[in-house]
């Protein structure tokens, strides 16, 4: 046997090695993938930024932390506000008038009949009529 200090020696006295042999049978590339960490000047520039970012918020504290969450939840808030804001729809102005005018128009279609279309549409579009 090899001599060896008492650190490699179990309970009954004899060397104990099995650590030292499973560690061995491990592949590179499987310790590779266990440690998962990309040298610092194979990163692009995109992944450097994002390393910067992680890095520090890894070192606010959690007062530090919260704030910047909520300041971010915020930020998302008012940008999405301003977003639906000039995204929605904007209502044309209505004159029922241009519209009678339009219809009158079409052929077959006479005064007592632009009359009628325009007391419907005066009923139903009267909230917004000349708006």
């Amino acid at each position: 046997m090899t001599q060896m200090g008492n650190w490699g020696k179990n309970g009954e006295g004899y060397i104990d090695i099995t650590a030292g042999i499973a560690i061995g049978r491990v592949s590179r590339e499987e310790r590779k993938i266990a440690m998962a960490k990309k040298r610092s000047c194979r990163r692009t520039t995109d992944e450097s930024i994002i390393h910067e970012k992680a890095v520090k918020m890894r070192k606010m504290t959690d007062e530090q932390l919260v704030h910047y969450v909520e300041d971010r939840v915020e930020k998302a808030r008012s940008e999405g506000f301003s977003q639906g804001k000039t995204q929605a729809p904007k209502y044309k102005s209505l004159s029922i008038e241009k519209i009678i005018n339009e219809i009158g128009n079409v052929r077959g279609i006479g005064a007592a009949k632009l009359t009628d279309i325009q007391a419907i549409l005066e009923k139903h579009l009267g909230v917004w009529g000349n708006v």
